[in-house]
């Protein structure tokens, strides 16, 4: 569940906050004049979030691994070639379709 407080209640009952992020796995924003400034949230959510966040780039880590030694200029030629070759296959089946 979302609970939304004021800074000032955060910080005077900052024990519950805790509590109800940690055991009643809630999440609270906490907002300042009427305006979010931070969410408060369990730790198990917030590894949750950062590998969802990471994973994407997972791949690039792996691409960029099998590349490094290989000629920059080599590897934008291949590059440009592949992308060439998916677009002329994608107007291809499109063309077929009309």
């Amino acid at each position: 569940m979302i609970r939304r407080m004021s800074a000032k209640q955060a910080r005077d009952r900052f024990a519950e906050v805790l509590g109800q992020v940690h055991y009643g796995k809630n999440i609270i924003i906490v907002e300042k004049q009427g305006k979010p400034i931070v969410a408060v949230i369990d730790v198990e959510l917030y590894d949750r979030m950062t590998k969802a966040w990471d994973r994407p780039f997972d791949v690039l880590d792996r691409i960029w691994a099998k590349n490094k030694a290989r000629d920059t200029d080599q590897v934008q030629k291949d590059v440009t070639e592949a992308i060439a070759e998916v677009r002329a296959k994608a107007g291809t089946k499109s063309r077929r379709r009309a």
